[in-house]
């Protein structure tokens, strides 16, 4: 087994911006091109009302965020020891760009400001933990990262942050969520 990984290419973190920013433009644009009706959803009030009063269950809840979030890490852990590892992560980032462009431009337009507040506390606290989970890889390839046993060393370190993200997610986050809709 070689204990080196080869990339012929790395990604610079100005291009990951580039792919990120790039991203969100095209969720915006992918919204707007869409017909009115096809923008209810999880940003319509009724909804928002519903999950303000919700009682959460919990286990099933870390179970679904663990699972999901567990097989993204997972994924992304394998992909890196291939060598097309760099245009791999950019595609990644693109779409999730996309992803963040698409669900602040569909709450912008169901909610307004009220929407873009609900988008940005979503997004705590679990934000903090997430992105030292799955940054440590851009870093590894900004730094042109070549060590086998350094890159897992690292994947075991971003397991333990993965994990107390899911904690923040599953726990801390609708507590978080359902006191803002409540006040809006």
């Amino acid at each position: 087994m070689r204990d080196t990984l080869v990339y012929r290419k790395s990604i610079r973190p100005g291009s990951c911006l580039i792919l990120f920013f790039a991203g969100i433009l095209a969720g915006i644009l992918f919204v707007q091109s869409q017909k009115e009706s096809a923008l209810a959803g999880i940003f319509s009030e009724y909804f928002l009302n519903q999950y303000a009063s919700l009682k959460m269950d919990y286990k099933r809840l870390f179970r679904y965020v663990g699972g999901y979030r567990c097989g993204q890490y997972i994924c992304l852990v394998c992909c890196g020891t291939l060598t097309a590892a760099p245009l791999l992560f950019g595609g990644l980032l693109f779409l999730l760009g996309m992803t963040w462009g698409t669900m602040i431009s569909l709450s912008t337009i169901r909610l307004g400001l009220k929407g873009v507040m609900i988008c940005v506390f979503g997004l705590l606290p679990q934000l903090f933990f997430y992105v030292p989970a799955f940054g440590w890889m851009l870093m590894w390839f900004w730094q042109h990262g070549y060590s086998r046993k350094k890159y897992l060393l690292l994947a075991g370190v971003g397991f333990f942050f993965l994990f107390f993200g899911i904690v923040a997610e599953v726990y801390l986050n609708p507590l978080i969520l359902q006191h803002i809709l409540r006040k809006l």
